[in-house]
């Protein structure tokens, strides 16, 4: 996420590298209120090229509802000041990404919301392509299994196998690095982007995460399989768009469309175990 500090008079406060804490996300809002405007200095690499780490950028109120997709908006999530553009909304809720990360961010609230970046509006982008070079990292070794995972129940939320053997975690198996594709309403890449994928991938070896974006259980599914695993980029090599989470799809709806495209694409049917 783009985390940016208020400058000014307040700047002086300097929390620990990473954290916005609440105050400060308060003082953000008070300043919009009181002044009109708010300088924000970026923290992060998460809107490159469009805004660079260190980058001051003016930041000004407007209305929730007249906030529309391509403007780049300013919001209070996990207590961090997050500036990121606006890809989907809802009467409710904005849905954004930072255009240099692969997960789009918990949806934006009214109440989470600060303001506009108004010099950085562009049209939003065209969907992503996904960078079949770091298919290079992961060693064509395989025989073309395809492993499903689910979130597993809590406290852990580890992701689960019926059918793997004990101790068994995604991205490796018997030593090996595995290929590893998550599938969610919070990846940047296209529903599309997972044929390609899967065609590039070849004979490797691919665990595909299910459902780790979703904030609760489903009622299609067993309060027992817990809420989700933390995802975050360095959890999966790809990460597939499938849904919004502004009206996330059951789980069952993921699981179906991803067996579908493992038929249709690497032309044999999961493997649970392995």
């Amino acid at each position: 996420m783009l985390g940016s500090r208020p400058q000014g008079r307040h700047s002086a406060r300097k929390p620990r590298e990473g954290t916005r804490t609440t105050d400060e996300i308060t003082q953000l809002r008070r300043d919009l209120d009181t002044s009109g405007s708010a300088r924000l200095r970026t923290a992060d690499r998460g809107m490159l090229p469009a805004i660079a780490p260190g980058a001051v950028v003016d930041v000004r109120p407007r209305p929730f509802c007249e906030v529309r997709p391509g403007d780049v908006v300013v919001a209070g999530l996990a207590r961090r000041a997050v500036a990121h553009r606006v890809v989907e909304r809802s009467g409710a809720g904005l849905l954004t990404l930072g255009d240099n990360l692969p997960l789009v961010d918990p949806v934006v609230r009214p109440g989470d919301y600060l303001g506009v970046v108004a010099e950085h509006h562009r049209p939003v982008p065209p969907p992503r392509r996904p960078d079949l070079a770091a298919l290079a990292t992961v060693p064509d070794l395989g025989v073309g299994r395809t492993r499903m995972w689910f979130p597993g129940p809590p406290p852990a939320y580890a992701w689960w196998n019926p059918a793997a053997r004990p101790g068994a975690t995604p991205g490796r198996s018997h030593g090996i690095k595995r290929l590893v594709i998550s599938v969610s309403p919070h990846g940047a890449l296209p529903a599309a982007a997972l044929d390609e994928l899967f065609r590039a991938a070849g004979r490797r070896d691919i665990d595909v995460l299910l459902g780790c974006a979703f904030t609760g259980p489903a009622a299609d599914r067993p309060a027992a399989v817990g809420w989700r695993p933390p995802l975050r980029p360095g959890t999966a090599d790809f990460h597939v768009g499938f849904g919004t989470p502004l009206d996330p799809p059951p789980l069952i709806e993921t699981v179906a469309f991803v067996r579908s495209r493992i038929r249709a694409v690497r032309g044999l049917p999961e493997a649970c175990g392995g």
